[in-house]
């Protein structure tokens, strides 16, 4: 099926009323012939052969006619081959028809400020804004899309603006921004749909600001051809070097962005084409042109110049473009992320690792779906409205895939991925909220109802989790199947992705000073502590991993301002997923139960803080530990204090779940743990310092395929037990 794209370029040769005469002019070396189609207002460019390069990156130019002569009206839109500059000199020189009359010296505001460049990519137009207002792209993008009845989905914002994002945002259209790639495979995809010609064979990488960046293997490549094929050499060294017509120097040299060229020569330092490998390049194509030089010793000469190249890379991994330095670097050279990287060593944060899918535009609170929206994303949004207040209503919504459980090395395909997010603002909140969508573990009858009794009694407890609800579905057409949950997201970062900032010391004067704050690593280590407490007290196990789920990125540190510091510190701590609580497979009420449980979540819980004590050195681990158990025990007596005071609604809550699931006996034998482990504290501690302060002295114990084989016996006669211990319980004892 033909994009919206080409069937428009298609449609309007017989709709569109074709202007008698042809302007023909010269570019890059060659005659170049255009033909204008009229519809309406509105002007149509196209150059003569365009129709068989479609897919090659066509370049577009959109203008309103105003912006290009003083009363006009209508929207101009051309269609070339090469760069944008094949259409935009002679349209800006008044050379198309009557379309432009533009004083010389405003010639270059206007293709700045008022001339929108794309090209046609996949079949998509993929739009660059540069410096281009975002009212203008947002209007020429309705004209595109409305008047021209462009689909949605195959008009692209190439730049992440933040002015664009915006819009996109409050209209629910961001997944029309183009999306970061997230794996080495995506980024190596966009750079081959990147690839781009000017007007020989030599083939560059397009930026999304226009700039055309050569490879070293693509140069090598180029000077090879000096021996084998001199001809194509000397044509693709001429348009490296040569000025064209309407052009005040060469492409090399030619002021493109951010001290970038229109060709760029891709890993090397700044500055550093200009003044070793250009006038080398220039010079020898003087030579050839005057004769000066034979074959054999233009391919000699540009032999040396190619080892240059070589030996003047940043990184000599820049050399192959297989390389992951070579598409990670390149990548962030074409998609502009290269002028907003923070810093070396920065981590992506959160909203990094999310991409934007169809959803809906919100008209009066109701949802006018996008095309190409899936039924999961229609039950999202339709769910929302249905969680706003009397006179509360949606003003817009975005639809995300989060990017962080991949499956395998690239991760599942967009729009596959168990987890989803939807940001959205009502009309009754000054700022957006955020709810994250997955999809259950598993699809068995009243495994969603497992999944909210524990989230229930474990925040009743006091850990801090998330609000989950369930979403109804009906799926391959069955009846009632809880197949998603949503939950609140937990505002704040896991703590490798804590910015690098939030540790810095606070100036006298309100900057930075070099070093890291010691009282914010040390509140760390207290909700480090607290969050420990939370996951003992969940029994969190995951039996394949043999792990309790800690300081795997699920505890999400909040920061606040702090009075007293004078600065933003450690606020509190959430957990923002309750996968693996209930899961300690041995319910035994034994001391050598508690021993266990002892020693295989405190390995873990010191493993976790030697690794932050290495990354943060600025207080000694010994104090660290101490700050951490204090958390830990803070958080333990708070729970278990929780419990003690309405003691007879935790024991006797009973949410009448399959017996499969052994709800009852899980959640009994946790709050008899809770209990002990409060007894137990004093063991706790030692065991925990003693671990840090001797971390080869005893390795992680996990639990024994004999105690796996007691879960079923413990199932049996738990209850005769607890009732031993004085402990009484209602409820199905058939669990």
């Amino acid at each position: 099926m033909k994009s919206s794209v080409k069937q428009f370029l298609v449609r309007f040769r017989t709709e569109g009323q074709r202007r008698a005469t042809t302007v023909t002019t010269r570019a890059m070396g060659r005659r170049r012939t255009f033909t204008a189609y009229d519809m309406g207002e509105d002007t149509f460019v196209f150059e003569k052969g365009v129709w068989t390069n479609l897919d090659a990156h066509a370049s577009v130019l959109l203008a309103r006619k105003s912006d290009l002569r003083h009363g006009a009206r209508g929207h101009v839109m051309t269609v070339t081959t090469g760069n944008h500059s094949v259409a935009a000199l002679p349209l800006l020189q008044g050379q198309f028809w009557d379309l432009s009359r533009i004083a010389s010296p405003k010639r270059g505001e206007v293709m700045t400020r008022a001339v929108l460049c794309g090209n046609v990519v996949g079949g998509k137009l993929e739009l660059s804004q540069r410096d281009v207002p975002c009212r203008l792209l947002v209007e020429l993008d309705g004209w595109l899309t409305g008047t021209l009845k462009f689909a949605l989905g195959d008009v692209v914002m190439l730049e992440r603006t933040s002015e664009a994002l915006e819009h996109y945002r409050r209209v629910g259209q961001e997944w029309r921004v183009k999306p970061l790639a997230w794996t080495e495979r995506e980024m190596s995809v966009a750079l081959r749909a990147s690839r781009k010609r000017i007007s020989t064979d030599l083939t560059y990488y397009h930026s999304s600001r226009g700039v055309h960046f050569l490879s070293y293997p693509d140069f090598h490549a180029f000077a090879e051809l000096a021996r084998t094929d001199f001809q194509s050499f000397r044509a693709q060294l001429r348009e490296l070097t040569s000025v064209f017509e309407g052009h005040a120097t060469s492409f090399l040299r030619q002021p493109k962005l951010h001290g970038h060229h229109e060709v760029e020569l891709f890993g090397l330092r700044r500055g550093m084409a200009l003044t070793r490998l250009v006038p080398e390049l220039e010079k020898l194509m003087e030579k050839i042109v005057l004769r000066r030089t034979t074959q054999e010793a233009a391919a000699a000469r540009i032999a040396e110049i190619d080892a240059l190249y070589k030996s003047l890379l940043t990184r000599p991994e820049l050399a192959d473009d297989t390389s992951d330095a070579f598409v990670e670097t390149l990548y962030m050279h074409l998609t502009g992320e290269i002028y907003s990287v923070m810093g070396e060593g920065s981590t992506p944060a959160f909203d990094d690792r999310r991409t934007a899918l169809p959803g809906a535009t919100f008209v009066d609170g109701r949802p006018v779906f996008h095309p190409g929206v899936d039924a999961r994303s229609e039950v999202l949004l339709s769910s929302l409205r249905a969680l706003m207040s009397k006179d509360e209503y949606v003003e817009y919504a975005n639809v995300y895939e989060l990017r962080t459980d991949p499956d395998g090395d690239d991760g599942p395909a967009i729009g596959q991925g168990r987890t989803r997010e939807i940001v959205y603002k009502s009309n009754r909140s000054p700022v957006v909220a955020s709810l994250v969508e997955k999809r259950l573990s598993q699809a068995g009858r009243g495994y969603g109802s497992y999944v909210i009794a524990r989230v229930q009694a474990f925040t009743a407890l006091g850990v801090g989790l998330a609000q989950y609800r369930l979403l109804r579905r009906n799926f391959h057409g069955r009846r009632n199947n809880f197949d998603y949950f949503i939950r609140t997201r937990c505002e704040g970062e896991p703590l490798a992705d804590i910015p690098a900032g939030y540790f810095q010391m606070a100036g006298e004067f309100g900057g930075a000073e070099a070093g890291e704050d010691p009282q914010v690593v040390s509140a760390l280590a207290f909700l480090m502590g607290d969050a420990a407490a939370q996951n003992l007290v969940m029994k969190k196990y995951d039996p394949d991993a043999k792990s309790c789920h800690y300081g795997t990125g699920k505890e999400i540190y909040s920061f606040g301002y702090d009075i007293e510091a004078g600065r933003l510190m450690p606020k509190s701590v959430s957990c923002c997923s309750v996968r693996g609580s209930l899961g300690w497979p041995d319910v035994s009420l034994t001391e050598s139960n508690l021993d266990a449980i002892c020693r295989f979540y405190i390995s873990f819980y010191a493993k976790a803080l030697a690794a932050f004590a290495e990354r943060h050195p600025v207080v000694a681990l010994s104090d660290l530990g101490n700050r951490f158990f204090a958390g830990f025990e803070y958080r333990l007596r708070a729970m278990e204090w929780q419990f003690t005071i309405q003691r007879d609604s935790f024991e006797s809550f009973d949410p009448h779940l399959p017996p499969r699931y052994g709800f009852l006996v899980k959640w009994r034998f946790a709050l008899w743990a809770l209990e002990r482990h409060v007894r137990r504290v004093n063991v706790l501690r030692r065991a925990f310092l003693d671990r840090i302060a001797n971390p080869d002295a005893v390795e992680v114990e996990t639990p024994t395929e004999d105690m796996h084989a007691l879960e079923d016996a413990n199932a049996a006669n738990v209850l005769n037990a607890l009732e031993d211990l004085d402990i009484h319980f209602i409820g199905d004892s058939g669990t």
